[in-house]
């Protein structure tokens, strides 16, 4: 239970900071002030996102599973890519329906643009991008046990390894302890969503 939960927070962890990083590329940008080099970054950053969620994660664990040793690791990892391309496509939205109005009435201002986009951007996006994250860290931990049926460590793995062995007993308490799991991260989800209101 442990290392489904330490899986579920590491892949929640990636997948969140990279997207938050790719979603302002992402993003469509609004007006004329989009140049070539921006117009191709977008375009790539907007195919990454498509490619990563395209692949479900049995897949990744797979491929993760190509490259490291069987256990939480490749999980963890493959969660990740998929999470980032779901988390990346949702966070470009956030970005592309600002409300920029502070944002520029700062820089007008004379304000440096880094100091616009923290005060202009940033709080009005920060909720929303945490927001998110909480909901596919559930949708994570849930994810584990389809990765770890493939070899990729979690309650996933013990699952499978007792319907191998006929321990309906055993599969029992791990789906229970599964279940108590996914209670626990939708209720510290849930709390910490109550506090952005």
């Amino acid at each position: 239970a442990l290392e489904t939960l330490q899986m579920s927070l590491v892949a929640g962890t990636i997948a969140g900071l990279a997207a938050v990083g790719v979603a302002f590329v992402a993003a469509r940008s609004r007006g004329a002030g989009a140049g070539p080099a921006r117009r191709l970054a977008g375009a790539a950053a907007r195919w990454l996102l498509l490619f990563t969620r395209s692949l479900p994660p049995p897949v990744w664990a797979l491929l993760a599973l190509f490259l490291f040793l069987p256990g939480p690791l490749p999980g963890a990892l493959a969660l990740a890519a998929y999470n980032f391309g779901i988390l990346g496509r949702l966070c470009a939205e956030v970005v592309e329906n600002l409300d920029r109005r502070a944002h520029d009435h700062l820089v007008a201002a004379g304000s440096p643009p880094l100091s616009a986009f923290a005060y202009g951007i940033v709080p009005q996006a920060g909720g929303r991008f945490l927001s998110y994250g909480l909901y596919r860290w559930e949708v994570a931990m849930r994810e584990t046990v389809v990765v770890g049926v493939v070899g990729a460590g979690g309650l996933g793995r013990l699952l499978e390894d007792q319907r191998v062995a006929f321990d309906y007993g055993g599969m029992s308490g791990t789906i229970l302890a599964l279940v108590v799991l996914s209670a626990l991260v939708d209720l510290i989800s849930s709390a910490v969503r109550r506090t952005l209101r």
